[in-house]
């Protein structure tokens, strides 16, 4: 990916606060003062309206679509046939047995116990010594096994965010037994739906509302107060006025930034984290950008 480019975006964040700067500091305070609060009403409200409707969005638009998809591209063995290829590509050189496997998730115990248990005996041998990488290994393959069969129907955003709710301790011991059931695949699509991928979506949903209401909300309050001021005297322009204006200027410019940082998070999810420009691995070896990237997740 285009981990080169990453100087851009703090190009592009220097640049949008230096014209802030400059424009709010030739227009002086008063002026630079009205339009910083239009600024900080459209993040306020912008960040309100997304939070409050990104879940209700989800669960009325895609949710059920996602379940459909699901279901259709899973069935009571998916799970049992990826997770013993994954077993046999841990490097221990076994063979899986799947009617075995199955029996484990079949049984309703530990699971982290049985599967480490059954890896270790697979050919009448210890092949790891320390439980805890072996475990650790165990809940690697739930992740991945995960991600794979979220991907293909849905997204690759939504699979690894699974993955890693998967690889923060997320439980399998509910999810595994609906996808066993002989008579039908349904409730282990809604389960997945509502606890692997949901918080996804519900990222997108908000990322696009806050970005379509900000501009939006901050047009509406820009046109109010331009014709509030326009039968009002000019701002002073002294110098103090201009330096206020400009440090004004550099709080709106900030504001800017943080906007531009959720359009660059939207773009970056919906690449699914590929794409040339906006992938997370650029982003990271920014020197400013990266605070404003990281903030949108606290929308």
């Amino acid at each position: 990916m285009g981990t080169q480019f990453w100087w851009f975006y703090d190009v592009i964040a220097a640049a949008a606060i230096l014209i802030c700067v400059y424009i709010s500091g030739r227009k002086g305070f008063m002026k630079s003062a009205f339009m910083a609060i239009a600024c900080v009403i459209s993040l306020v409200v912008s960040m309100a309206a997304s939070g409050a409707v990104s879940q209700s969005l989800y669960e009325n638009t895609v949710r059920s679509g996602n379940i459909k998809k699901l279901e259709k591209s899973w069935d009571r063995e998916t799970f049992t046939m990826k997770y013993a290829v994954y077993l046999e590509s841990m490097g221990y050189n076994i063979k899986v047995n799947s009617e075995k496997l199955n029996n484990i998730f079949d049984s309703g115990e530990n699971y982290d116990e049985a599967l480490c248990k059954y890896v270790n005996n697979v050919n009448a041998r210890k092949v790891e010594n320390d439980e805890a990488v072996l475990r650790e290994k165990i809940r690697e393959g739930y992740a991945a096994v995960m991600a794979e069969m979220l991907a293909e129907p849905l997204n690759k955003f939504a699979a690894e965010t699974a993955a890693e709710k998967i690889r923060g301790g997320m439980s399998m011991e509910e999810f595994i037994p609906l996808l066993r059931d002989r008579d039908s695949i349904h409730n282990a699509a809604v389960y997945a739906a509502d606890n692997y991928t949901a918080e996804a979506y519900s990222t997108q949903f908000r990322l696009i509302v806050f970005t379509v209401v900000y501009i939006a909300v901050l047009l509406l309050v820009l046109a109010m107060l331009n014709s509030f001021m326009r039968n009002r005297e000019n701002d002073s322009q002294g110098a103090g006025s201009h330096i206020a204006g400009s440090f004004i200027g550099f709080a709106m410019g900030a504001a800017m930034v943080f906007a531009i940082a959720a359009v660059v998070r939207l773009w970056t999810v919906m690449g699914g984290n590929e794409m040339l420009f906006f992938n997370n691995e650029a982003i990271d070896k920014t020197i400013v950008f990266k605070y404003f990237y990281d903030f949108t997740l606290k929308m």
